[in-house]
């Protein structure tokens, strides 16, 4: 990555459990503050306050930015709390006390603790870019010129003469805050002057350069050509859009701008929970917010953050015809107001009015407002990653493309995404007429947001196949990765004394992908998993075929399935064909790839002549052709119009889904003797009363129900 802007702060009040200095106040508010104002301007923020601000877990932090750095990278490392200098380093040595540290262990250990000498040397000297370090502490500390990183200190002897009780921050942090927060554009000799005009005598160190390092507001952009051919509107407005994103999951991860969902007739009018305009205020530094309604009698308000005052910008306010408009912004002598569409309709439209937005924002122009029109359809708080990739997402719709660090931030995006996910398993039961011969045949693996969620998160798995077959290749590997390491614990722990199979969707431009057929062998040979019980399930959702630009030398289904074969022979995997009967899983990829599976859509079950298809697919499942492959049929609950006694009549001996009766979850079991039983009774038509799709089939038209 590149242009990134780190920052790690520390606030620790007390002295620690060995020294008589009296606790601070303020240090670990300060630390909170200075979290709060650096994310506002786009710095990707690691905050450790009171216990949880060990040393071996800040070094790690900065050690991890340190490793990721790059030339253009920023890092700014913030300190509030109390040093110390042990008698044994005679003057050459200090540490940043935190709540773990033992000072009767560094003359053995100097490293035990949070030590000066690891932040000169090991991380603001071997960072990649501009490094700057801000220490505001009781104590003393030994600090020689560098000529690597800029340095911003200053040591007192005592609390009392830190901290100031008004205004409830250290003396050099509330200078610090206050020039962040005024000036537009800030660089770290800037901030070293305003700290030195009020009064105040810190250790100021900066190498060459070092003055100009940017703290606050743009960096400075080479000169712009006076004609760019083909330009996008967010070529030359990358930097700031990745701020922009970054102040929104800012504003959204804290608590007091936690949006709840709307319910009732104002959910039903697309309107969102009065928290929204406050957050969208806070999030671009407006002075106020409204949803408002324009109908032919004018503006109404619907809704608004404080301060908001309608008669005062009304004038300002107009809503031109036509639905495909990106917005506008309108300025008097006292105000400026941005207004973004949000829904035009005949007779009545919503828009969404900021007034007086951060100056560097309106600069944005047309990709701002379809960064705010999209905000406000999403939910950001309930899960800040995904809703920037909706937001990311938009842009690239609306704009064609993105530019490369924007596409870049959101493939990190999609694979933390999809890394946070969690798996759970599902089994596939065996049916049979007594409770003896029900058991279970395998399990799928599925991709959950936790444990406890149900509910499968499609339209985010689906988000790959819209942004391209590098997203789609990276999805597959980490759910791979997830499957195959929870299903070998899973199995470890559970009741199996031979390992079930195990079966995983793929797309097909996955299993044409070298890298991730390496991912797969090698986390069978790592997990020692015999190859033979996995199964990868082919999605239906996408065509065998090339993409543009790609040449086959052979026929689309044939040069598939030698791909099939190949990957069959090398790892010794099986492959099944998923959803049969829905997208692209027709008979003919059913009848000419080597499968060993043949799994059946649920929708076919609603269709009026379920019966046939299932006798179709089975008599498919066992041409003389192939060797015989089993039929699974998924979806199978209460609510089935085709009965398990009905499924288990056309030869098929495996269904999937609820009727189990148990959710799916990230632990292996055995069904209980009452499931079985269950299972056996329906299978044999027990208390069966109702007619039957079969009985039905014949007199019902062609025709799939929903």
């Amino acid at each position: 990555m590149a242009n990134q802007r780190f920052a790690v702060m520390v606030g620790v009040n007390d002295a620690g459990p060995r020294r008589r200095s009296p606790r601070l106040r303020f240090a670990e508010r300060d630390a909170e503050a200075v979290r709060d104002q650096l994310a506002l301007e786009g710095f990707e923020t690691c905050l450790f306050t009171g216990a949880e601000a060990t040393a071996g877990e800040i070094k790690a932090t900065l050690r991890q930015a340190v490793m990721r750095s790059d030339p253009s990278d920023v890092l700014v490392v913030y300190f509030a709390g109390h040093t110390v200098t042990p008698e044994w380093s005679r003057g050459a040595d200090t540490y940043l006390v935190t709540p773990d540290l033992d000072e009767s262990v560094l003359s053995e250990n100097p490293d035990a603790g949070l030590r000066m000498a690891f932040l000169e040397r090991d991380v603001l000297e071997f960072f990649a870019g501009p490094a700057v370090l801000i220490v505001d502490a009781v104590g003393d500390a030994h600090l020689t010129p560098r000529t690597t990183y800029s340095a911003l200190t200053s040591y007192v002897a005592d609390a009392p003469s830190r901290e100031d009780p008004v205004i409830q921050h250290g003396v050099l942090t509330a200078h610090v805050l206050a020039t962040l927060s005024r000036r537009q554009r800030l660089t770290f000799g800037s901030l070293a002057d305003a700290v030195r005009e009020q009064g105040l005598t810190p250790q100021v160190v900066s190498p060459p350069g070092g003055a100009e390092i940017v703290l606050a507001g743009p960096a400075e952009q080479p000169a712009v050509p006076a004609s760019r051919p083909l330009a996008n509107p967010m070529d030359a407005t990358a930097g700031e859009i990745l701020r922009l994103i970054s102040r929104l999951t800012h504003h959204a991860r804290m608590p007091r701008h936690a949006a709840p969902r709307s319910s009732g007739s104002r959910a039903e009018a697309g309107v969102a929970a009065p928290s929204r305009v406050e957050y969208l205020r806070a999030a671009t530094d407006a002075h106020s917010t409204a949803l408002l309604e324009y109908t032919p009698n004018g503006f109404q308000t619907i809704d608004s953050s404080k301060r908001f005052d309608l008669d005062g910008i009304r004038p300002l306010l107009r809503f031109p015809a036509g639905a495909d408009w990106f917005g506008h912004t309108v300025r008097d002598a006292h105000r400026t107001v941005l207004c973004v569409p949000l829904r035009h309709a005949e007779g009545r439209s919503l828009l969404l009015a900021l007034v007086d937005p951060a100056g560097d924002l309106l600069g944005l122009g047309q990709p701002l407002a379809k960064i705010l029109e999209t905000i406000w359809r999403t939910d950001f708080a309930a899960s800040p990653d995904e809703a920037e990739i909706e937001v990311l997402t938009a842009l690239r719709d609306a704009f064609g493309r993105l530019p490369v660090p924007l596409y870049e931030h959101c493939f990190e995006l999609y694979r933390r995404v999809m890394e946070s996910y969690c798996v759970v398993f599902q089994p596939v039961v065996t049916l049979g007429k007594t409770a003896r011969r029900v058991g279970v045949h395998s399990y799928e693996a599925l991709a959950r947001r936790s444990p406890s969620d149900q509910r499968a998160p499609v339209a985010m798995l689906r988000l790959a196949e819209v942004w391209g077959d590098r997203f789609v290749v990276e999805r597959d590997k980490v759910i791979l990765r997830m499957a195959l390491r929870a299903y070998a614990q899973a199995h470890a722990e559970g009741p199996w004394a031979q390992p079930k199979p195990v079966s995983i969707n793929v797309a097909v431009r996955s299993l044409l992908s070298d890298a991730y057929v390496e991912v797969l062998r090698t986390m069978i040979a790592e997990l020692a998993i015999a190859p033979e019980t996995v199964t990868l399930e082919i999605s239906e959702q996408d065509p065998i075929e090339p993409r543009r630009g790609e040449q086959w030398a052979e026929a689309p289904h044939a040069y598939f399935h030698n791909r099939l074969a190949a990957i069959a022979r090398d790892v010794g995997v099986a492959f099944a064909v998923d959803d049969f009967g829905e997208g692209y899983a027709s008979l003919s990829r059913m009848a000419e790839l080597p499968l060993t599976q043949i799994k059946v859509d649920r929708a076919i079950l609603h269709h009026p002549l379920a019966a046939k298809e299932l006798s179709l697919v089975m008599d498919t499942a066992r041409y003389a052709g192939h060797a015989p492959r089993v039929v699974i049929v998924e979806g199978v609950d209460d609510a089935s119009p085709l009965t398990l006694r009905e499924i288990y009549e056309q030869r098929i001996r495996h269904v999937q889904g609820y009727i189990t009766r148990q959710p799916a979850a990230p632990t292996l079991s055995t069904l209980s003797e009452e499931t079985s039983e269950y299972i056996a009774a329906l299978v044999r038509g027990d208390d069966e009363h109702r007619g039957t799709l079969i009985t039905r089939a014949d007199d019902l038209p062609l025709q799939r129900g929903a």
